[in-house]
């Protein structure tokens, strides 16, 4: 199955430095958004965020289609997971002496983990509830 994330990482930068703005209620400098992207850059480095899966048309999808995205979906769901462990970890190992900016490019990264889990978990049950319903006519 084709693999695709909804959101690249590098993709995540800039939203990521939107994000601190409006959380510190000021335009970031040039200075400001290098640091995070060096931080991003460098947690990346460390964490490497998985590609999800792309979920098939249920209404059209084969039961072997369905079952091939259920696995990868469960495969993906696991990768993710180890993937928020990580960043955990980054945060853990930088200690209190974590910046501000640091912690927010582990929360904005986090979260988008999480939402980006939610979404494909979502999509696949939709995607098998129209499968379902086809199968029912």
């Amino acid at each position: 199955m084709k693999s695709k994330p909804f959101v690249s990482f590098f993709a995540l930068i800039p939203c990521l430095c939107a994000s601190i703005t409006v959380a510190q209620d000021e335009d970031l400098t040039q200075e400001q958004q290098a640091e995070i992207r060096g931080i991003a850059d460098g947690v990346h480095e460390t964490c490497m965020m998985p590609m999800g899966p792309v979920m098939p048309n249920g209404a059209t999808a084969t039961q072997a289609e369905m079952v091939t995205a259920q696995g990868a979906l469960k495969t993906y769901l696991e990768v993710g997971n180890e993937y928020l462990g990580c960043l955990e970890e980054v945060e853990v190992g930088w200690g209190e002496e974590a910046t501000v900016n640091q912690v927010a490019v582990i929360n904005y990264l986090y979260n988008s983990m999480v939402e980006d889990l939610q979404a494909r978990a979502e999509a696949f049950n939709t995607a098998l509830a129209a499968f379902r319903s086809k199968d029912a006519e």
